[in-house]
């Protein structure tokens, strides 16, 4: 068995292929490298489990430091350094978006050399040098570059020369043929580099691929990896625009992706324009960002009422937030230049981070229009926004700084130093309420926080639309269901020979003064000299329960406990989510109110500046869009327009079932009267989400009808309503009338 803390070397001569059947010599060094990666797992055997995206991405990292470390050391030598490979690890871990129906697929296929553990045991107790025991290893792997999918009914699926990456002893263990089974009911099929394979799933979910590959010397190899279908179908956007902010942010540019509603029109029609959030990898383009939008069928349901929509997408989600406020500027202005009429209403959507951008952008334009621009926007909605903060676990940073510090000697951790970079991003530094690189005693936000905050509440909020915020989080005071204090993780890893690894994270602790661990990481490899045994106290109370507050949730610790390897039943990762973004900050009340119930709590509510508040009754997914908030969304995009001026605004006929855009489509009904010798019964077709009240008279002669009954239909169905005939005269003349009535609760 190969465990991670086992030393691994790379053959003298290897082999590097491009296409099967193309051999290109290539002279490396003996190198020794820790591996993170269950090798055993990925051996070529039939039963061969399906490899995570973590581990693939693990061993192409590892190959890339072996053919640099070796590269490096061939330069002192006399015999001429051919060219070095392309960084194979920056080659399928660069930000990729959805190339619409075409999957692409990444192959390793390696002989390692590995020391024997109990030869190198051996011959450390005799003072030998452990590199003499070797054994050959084969590593056969393959994984889907992006491994989920939003086209599942209609894909290709295909191995680029560029992700083929072979590093064989001799040529005799080159692969010769390739054969994959999709697990579409298409069975197994010869696939060659370049060349797709077409795929068909009839249902979402997760799909197993299965890879045989047969090398020139006869052996046979599997290996199997998964793909999340998640939609068997996306439509295309209508087109997509380039946009680029002005000076001094003119670096910062963007795609506007555009989907326009059924109907033939020139330009945008009550155009809703869509602003992204924090896209940590820079990888969510129009398939995901549809996906994200189209829950519970919400795009669909705009369009049906001619909303044309509008996506921006950051080239770097990750950068000052200012400068992709200048940029979502442009997307307006770009809008409002190519709509159909500015008298149409324009709706801005701002989700996540993107309530931020749009916040600044339209406060500015609002502020100084004859420098911006009049941004002419109806509505706005700031969507599960950090108003005034977000929130990653301090805990979860403090591992991502204490592991990615070692990275640049030990290979493995470069996963923990990825996602340090992106918490020392602009936008992570502006956002965060609590900041690893917070420099005082108590945890709290980076330097350059204060400033961002102080800039952005001078321009405050948007002045000239309506303003409107939903959350997420619960506004009933529900919290996570963890403590402050409380331990979340453990993970903890000791051969007792080469290499003991661990760590605990903590949810931050709650007091105004004293300190409780939030971090405590051991890091002691097989090198004596890079000994540490660390617990980070420092930061690490804040005064109010952070972590474990009412908000919109994210997955961090669950993310991070998947991605550990080595786990075993000694490890536990006790709850998956954290407050991610607070209720009130989402609102826009100010953090000192994160602990107080706000739900009929007008002393807190009217701290926020928003036009109308929506939040949850228990706290859901961040920027999740479900049953009970899209009739928020719809509402607000809808109101407060009549399109085909019938006296019903487009809300009203959403409501109604109505058509929007044709005023012969009324609210209508015929009345059905059945008398008997005791009562007398109306009857009549009733419209859904409509009131409709029963007034009586005795004469019709009479200016004042009496309100005898009302009733609320919630569906299409038929109405009846009986009356007594004791309770009237001889005659009585009845008269129905109807409205919208709104099912939405505020």
């Amino acid at each position: 068995m190969i465990h991670f803390k086992s030393l691994l070397t790379i053959a003298l001569f290897l082999f590097v292929t491009a296409p099967p059947g193309a051999v290109m010599a290539q002279t490396v060094s003996n190198e020794i490298l820790h591996s993170w990666v269950e090798l055993e797992n990925y051996g070529g055997d039939l039963d061969s489990p399906p490899i995570s995206r973590t581990d693939y991405h693990q061993l192409v990292f590892e190959l890339q430091q072996c053919r640099q470390a070796s590269a490096s050391k061939e330069r002192g030598t006399l015999h001429s350094l051919q060219t070095v490979d392309p960084m194979v690890y920056e080659q399928i871990s660069t930000p990729r978006n959805n190339a619409r129906h075409r999957v692409a697929l990444s192959l390793l296929h390696w002989d390692r050399a590995v020391v024997d553990e109990t030869a190198s045991s051996q011959a450390i107790e005799k003072s030998a040098v452990a590199e003499t025991a070797e054994t050959n290893i084969t590593v056969f792997a393959f994984s889907p570059i992006k491994t989920t999918t939003y086209r599942g009914g209609d894909l290709e699926v295909v191995f680029d020369s560029a992700d083929f990456f072979e590093v064989i002893n001799s040529p005799s263990s080159q692969i010769a043929n390739l054969y994959l089974d999709s697990g579409d009911g298409q069975g197994q099929q010869p696939i060659d580099l370049n060349v797709p394979v077409f795929v068909s799933y009839d249902s979402t979910g997760e799909k197993t691929l299965s890879l045989v590959a047969v090398t020139t010397d006869g052996t046979t190899l599997y290996a199997e990896a998964t793909l999340q279908v998640a939609a068997l179908a996306t439509p295309n956007p209508t087109q997509t625009i380039r946009v680029q902010a002005d000076s001094p942010y003119a670096e910062f540019g963007g795609s506007l992706y555009v989907y326009k509603s059924p109907g033939t029109h020139i330009g945008l029609r009550h155009p809703v324009l869509v602003v992204e959030g924090f896209d940590m990898n820079n990888d969510m383009d129009w398939d995901v960002l549809y996906n994200i939008l189209n829950k519970e069928t919400l795009v669909e349901s705009l369009f049906a009422f001619g909303r044309d929509m509008i996506v921006l997408d950051f080239d770097d989600a990750t950068a000052d937030i200012f400068g992709n406020a200048w940029l979502a500027m442009n997307a307006i202005d770009y809008i409002n230049a190519n709509r159909v009429s500015l008298s149409g209403k324009f709706t801005v959507i701002g989700a996540s981070m993107g309530g931020l951008v749009t916040r600044n952008a339209l406060a500015m334009m609002d502020a100084y229009p004859s420098s911006y621009g009049h941004h002419h926007v109806d509505t706005w909605i700031s969507f599960d926004s950090p108003q005034t903060g977000a929130n990653l676990p301090l805990g979860v940073q403090e591992y991502f700084n204490f592991f990615g510090g070692f990275s640049s000697k030990y290979p493995e951790l470069a996963i923990a130093k990825e996602y340090q970079q992106k918490l020392d991003s602009p936008a992570a530094k502006e956002m965060l309420l609590c900041h690893y690189t917070c420099t005082s005693s108590q945890a709290g936000p980076s330097p350059s926080y204060n400033w961002f905050w102080g800039s952005m509440n001078a321009y405050g909020y948007p002045t000239s639309c309506k303003k409107i915020a939903i959350s997420n989080g619960s506004g009933y005071g529900y919290k996570q269901y963890f403590t402050p204090g409380q331990q979340i993780i453990q993970w903890h890893q000791d051969d007792g020979f080469t290499l003991e690894i661990g760590s605990k994270i903590y949810a931050l602790y709650k007091s105004s003064s004293v300190a409780s661990t939030d971090f405590y990481g051991r890091f002691d490899p097989w090198d004596w000299f890079d000994q540490i045994d660390a617990t980070v106290y420092e930061r690490s109370y804040y005064p109010y329960g952070l972590d474990n507050a009412s908000g919109g949730t994210r997955s961090t610790f669950k993310e991070l406990f998947e991605k550990l390897p080595y786990r075993n039943s000694d490890d536990w990762c006790s709850y998956n989510d954290h407050c991610f973004i607070p209720t009130c900050s989402s609102l826009g009340i100010p953090i000192s109110k994160i602990e107080q119930t706000i739900h009929n709590n007008s002393t807190v509510l009217n701290l926020s500046p928003f036009d109308e508040v929506h939040y949850a009754f228990s706290n859901e997914a961040h920027i999740e869009i479900n049953a009970r908030n899209k009739p928020w969304f719809i509402r607000a995009i809808l109101e407060g327009f009549d399109t085909d001026t019938d006296g019903f605004d487009d809300y009203e006929e959403y409501l109604l079932g109505t058509a929007y855009n044709d005023a012969s489509d009324k609210l209508k009904f015929s009345i059905e009267s059945i008398a008997t010798s005791n009562l007398t019964t109306l009857k009549w077709p009733a419209n859904p989400n409509t009131q409709y009240y029963i007034y009586k008279t005795d004469a019709l002669v009479e200016s004042t009808w009496n309100l005898v009954g009302s009733i609320r239909s919630s569906s299409t169905n038929f109405i009846s309503q009986a009356f007594a005939n004791t309770d009237y005269s001889t005659n009585a003349f009845f008269k129905i009338t109807a409205q919208p009535s709104d099912p939405v609760q505020d």
